[in-house]
């Protein structure tokens, strides 16, 4: 299995619809949370968008930076 930094690359922007799947597919196999690449996202609401579904993320689990119109994201979950 590939990890999951190496599933999504650094310079693919996308819709929360994606970002969710793969944070679902993610959560099934984790044992532990731990600090995952997470994409870059048109802005930072649906970065949130992504951060808040299940398992949401808590204060202090999401980060993200605006590099130009991309927000890429990292989530610990």
């Amino acid at each position: 299995m590939k990890e999951q930094n190496e599933e999504i690359a650094v310079d693919r922007v996308l819709s929360v619809e994606e970002g969710v799947e793969i944070k679902r597919r993610i959560t099934g196999k984790k044992a532990l949370k731990q600090w995952r690449w997470m994409g870059n996202y048109g802005d930072p609401t649906e970065a949130a968008a992504v951060a808040n579904q299940a398992p949401p993320c808590l204060a202090g689990e999401v980060m993200f930076t605006i590099n130009g119109s991309l927000t890429p994201a990292w989530m610990f979950f």
